[in-house]
């Protein structure tokens, strides 16, 4: 029969999604808290880099920031991209 459906192999894609939603989460919080470890580290030692112009303190902070907020909104889409793998298995 042409319409026949098996629906034994839906639970082993539920597995597989939410396999991949974990390891997606897993990936995304260490990307944020590697980049907030990088931000504390990088103002605890600004203290004693003192030594640099103000102008090339400046275009670092400036590329700094920048990548900051790249990383902190890649981390938080894979985290939101894992909560909505996740929540579609339980549709399967």
């Amino acid at each position: 029969m042409v319409l026949s459906i098996d629906f034994s192999e839906l639970s082993s894609l539920a597995t597989v999604l939410n396999s991949m939603a974990l390891l997606i989460a897993l990936s995304g919080a260490w990307l944020l808290l590697a980049t907030r470890w990088r931000r504390q580290l990088a103002a605890g030692a600004a203290p004693v880099a003192g030594a640099r112009t103000a102008a090339v303190d400046q275009l670092g902070a400036a590329g700094t920031q920048r990548l900051d907020r790249f990383f902190y909104a890649f981390g938080f889409g894979s985290l939101a991209l894992a909560a909505l793998l996740s929540s579609l298995t339980r549709l399967l």
